[in-house]
């Protein structure tokens, strides 16, 4: 049932992002944004921070290559960004989370009640 639930979940974004080509994109850039948010995911349920730079280090691939797929990402409304100050430091960071809508949320309550 819980794991059902996931996979309708993770589907729905998916979708989501397959749905929406831009304007001369590859295969493996829509297969690269499906990557990363599945990573966002996992690193956001574990409870870790997750940043541009974090998903860079994790993947091998240049902080532009991330940024650039996660701009996309964030066009079709799937994450979201909090812009933060880091103590001790110059400039800002954006944290990334997945973003949620009404259906969404209605599977993560469904998750919620199934795990109990």
């Amino acid at each position: 049932m819980q794991l059902e639930l996931i996979g309708k979940l993770i589907g729905m974004f998916v979708d989501k992002i397959l749905d929406e080509v831009f304007p001369n994109e590859t295969g493996a850039a829509r297969l690269q944004q499906i990557g990363l948010f599945t990573l966002i995911f996992v690193l956001e349920q574990r409870g870790e921070t997750v940043t541009s730079t974090r998903l860079a280090e994790l993947t091998g691939q240049s902080p532009s290559a991330v940024y650039k797929q996660l701009d996309k990402l964030d066009e079709i409304e799937v994450i979201s960004r909090k812009k933060v100050t880091e103590k001790g430091r110059r400039g800002f960071s954006y944290v990334l989370s997945i973003k949620q809508n009404a259906k969404t949320k209605k599977l993560i309550r469904a998750l919620e009640t199934a795990s109990k």
